[in-house]
């Protein structure tokens, strides 16, 4: 039996994700964005955390790791085929989806790819990796917070 003072807290990063992914799926329609497939089966199991896709990896775009923009719902097999799959498995996922609906549903991986390219372009205007002349700039905690609150408070706004 575990003694309540040997349970270890949640970090920081797990809370705040938890907090964002709450706020997303209260704000956002509660769909996939890459077939419209509903995820309120999702919701209170153990795959919620799933239906969320970082659409720039965070260790690559590691100061857009809460940046709201860059978070959008997807199924869990959608997260797992756009992170990790080849286009030939998106495409047969495509097909699938599109039989077994028989024509009604279709997957638009286009969705991911424009929001990817746009979310890089945003990446490089607001941390570019030159700053006040230092290549390869380290942005303290507290410039990530003033300009990822920025743009969150702008998406927020938008989304409403």
């Amino acid at each position: 039996m575990t003694n309540f003072l040997e349970l270890e807290p949640p970090r920081v990063s797990e809370v705040a994700m938890k907090l964002i992914y709450n706020t997303l799926w209260q704000r956002l329609p509660k769909k996939s964005i890459v077939t419209g497939l509903w995820l309120r089966n999702f919701e209170h199991t153990a795959l919620f955390n799933n239906c969320f896709l970082h659409i720039l990896p965070i260790d690559k775009f590691h100061y857009f790791k809460y940046y709201l923009k860059n978070i959008v719902l997807v199924t869990p097999g959608e997260k797992a085929l756009f992170e990790q799959a080849s286009e030939e498995g998106r495409i047969h996922y495509s097909l699938d989806i599109e039989e077994q609906s028989r024509g009604k549903c279709t997957a638009d991986w286009s969705v991911l790819k424009m929001l990817e390219s746009e979310l890089k372009l945003e990446y490089k205007k607001y941390f570019p990796i030159t700053h006040k002349g230092i290549i390869n700039y380290s942005y303290s905690l507290k410039e990530q917070q003033v300009i990822i609150g920025g743009l969150n408070k702008r998406f927020l706004s938008i989304s409403n």
